[in-house]
């Protein structure tokens, strides 16, 4: 894949302040664009191109807390939302990737705390599917931890900025466990065709 001609790729100080996140990938930033170029630069090669082809927790919630009263699962969801979207808007306007990895802690919290309510028997879901989400969000923390380290390209600066950087790393890290959200999604909805809540 080349780089189309008109298309010029600027160097870390030159890029937008937003994608200032790695002083070690030196190269192969896309300049500010608009909506269009952003469209275009699925067809070119810049040091986010990998991150661009390499990419649920609600129904998570509304599971595990099945069988409480209504009221209680509505305000456990808009609880999840609120938690989700402070840490969206936390990563946005973080100053560093610790800051950015920091963000999503509430929301990681309440996941832990529906967790242990399966664990303990107090929350319903696929006994299946409790090791798989766990799994999703280890992994999740795995990627967000090799992002912030930036290995391997601390110790070689320039010569992963466009494959095999810690961004790049993470992505893949987040698809698989993007995958075992998917699976223990599939084991709750098997679970779900046949449970019925305990009558009070």
């Amino acid at each position: 894949m080349t780089v189309f001609n008109e298309t010029k790729l600027v160097d870390f100080k030159s890029s937008p302040p937003h994608l200032q996140f790695n002083k070690y990938v030196l190269t192969g930033y896309r300049p500010v664009s608009t909506c269009k170029e952003c469209l275009r630069s699925l067809f070119y090669m810049h040091n986010e191109f990998g991150n661009i082809y390499t990419h649920g927790a609600l129904p998570i919630v509304h599971i595990t807390l099945l069988c409480q009263p209504l009221p209680r699962r509505r305000v456990a969801m808009l609880t999840y939302l609120l938690f989700s979207c402070h840490g969206v808007h936390s990563a946005m306007t973080a100053r560093s990737s610790g800051l950015r990895l920091r963000s999503f802690t509430w929301q990681v919290l309440f996941r832990a705390f529906l967790f242990l309510l399966r664990w303990i028997g107090c929350g319903t879901g696929s006994p299946g599917s409790l090791h798989l989400y766990l799994t999703m969000d280890l992994l999740a923390l795995l990627g967000g931890l090799v992002n912030i380290s930036r290995v391997p390209e601390r110790f070689s600066p320039g010569r992963f900025d466009y494959w095999l950087n810690s961004h790049q790393i993470m992505h893949v890290i987040v698809a698989l466990s993007i995958l075992y959200l998917h699976w223990g999604m599939l084991e709750d909805l098997a679970w779900l065709r046949v449970y019925q809540c305990p009558r009070e």
